[in-house]
């Protein structure tokens, strides 16, 4: 017998061997080591990376919730002083390469000191501490911000512009005031949207522009049930739409109440931060909310969940203890990751 042919035998018993391995494998591995599965848990992630824009380093940004200088955070500022509301947060709101909240109300130089009502107005000077104090971008998509009237919304927009603030949104036009910031070379996209003030089909057309045009896509609506920590049929239904269109994120507010995370075709979905600096210390809800670290890089976007508390119309970051039974209590995690 030749050398070879022992070879030839071996290697045809080979490929016979792992021919029945592969055949009986697909029929009988499954059964014994059923795929794992999860229910359809807000973790749940699918789908291709959301965004072709690669930035050359990370680009850190960080969401914040409702910011309200009015009624009784104008009072507490008249008392104390006009730093005393973020004092404590100055650090950490100018640590990220860009940090966004939602501004409610209006500004103006008269002082209207509201304690009671639902319109918010506020001076020059307070929305100045607000910018200082780290907060780099604005959204006007909300139903504070048209308070008193189409001029003084003209002019608030201009006044926040003029002390720095990258201004988006609007009550009732998002799709006409995109702003657009390149951080690290990734092109940034944030588009508001006013749930009460237009409808959802509104921004479809300018999200798919963005996306188009190479941009990391940010939408932040103002939507959803006051005090509510479940987020509505509406709002489920607009982020699916906002995130079929193109968005690489959808980061809410206007409930004052934390709600819930889903991750929908690999997007991530805040459905509300609560609020980041309001007067409302009737509740323990409405004196917590979420600070979100949001991480892109060139193949994850990583968040990042800081519970923060109001108390006193102050704001803190909370302690690891307290932190910990926020976010277990709204089934969120500390860090999350998932790929772009």
């Amino acid at each position: 017998m030749s050398p070879s042919r022992p070879i030839a035998i071996m290697t045809l018993v080979l490929v016979c061997i792992f021919s029945l391995v592969a055949v009986f494998g697909t029929i009988l591995l499954p059964s014994f080591f059923p795929m794992l599965t999860f229910p359809d848990t807000i973790f749940d992630t699918q789908s291709e990376p959301t965004s072709h824009a690669i930035p050359t380093k990370p680009a850190n940004l960080l969401f914040v919730g409702d910011i309200m200088l009015a009624r009784g955070v104008e009072w507490r500022i008249a008392k104390e002083d006009v730093e005393y509301p973020l004092e404590d947060v100055v650090d950490f709101l100018s640590a990220p390469d860009l940090t966004i909240g939602n501004f409610e109300g209006t500004v103006r130089e008269e002082t209207n000191q509201e304690l009671d009502g639902f319109t918010f107005d506020t001076t020059p000077a307070i929305a100045e501490m607000v910018y200082r104090a780290g907060i780099d971008a604005v959204s006007l998509s909300n139903n504070h911000s048209d308070n008193y009237g189409s001029d003084v919304l003209k002019s608030t927009r201009s006044t926040l512009s003029n002390i720095g603030f990258t201004v988006f949104g609007d009550p009732y036009q998002s799709a006409q005031y995109v702003e657009r910031v390149t951080i690290h070379g990734l092109p940034i996209s944030f588009i508001g949207f006013h749930a009460f003030g237009e409808k959802p089909e509104s921004i479809l057309p300018v999200i798919a522009a963005e996306k188009a045009a190479g941009n990391f896509v940010v939408v932040f609506p103002h939507w959803g049930n006051e005090y509510e920590t479940t987020p509505s049929i509406a709002q489920v239904e607009a982020a699916h739409a906002f995130i079929d269109a193109g968005a690489d994120a959808i980061i809410g507010a206007h409930p004052h109440v934390i709600q819930t995370y889903e991750n929908y075709r690999g997007v991530p979905i805040i459905y509300s931060l609560g609020n980041f600096l309001f007067d409302q210390d009737w509740s323990v809800p409405t004196q917590q909310g979420l600070a979100l670290g949001f991480e892109i890089d060139t193949k994850n976007i990583t968040l990042t969940f800081s519970p923060i508390s109001i108390v006193k119309q102050r704001v803190t970051i909370m302690g690891i203890e307290d932190a910990a039974a926020v976010l277990s209590e709204h089934n969120l995690p500390i860090v999350f990751t998932i790929p772009r």
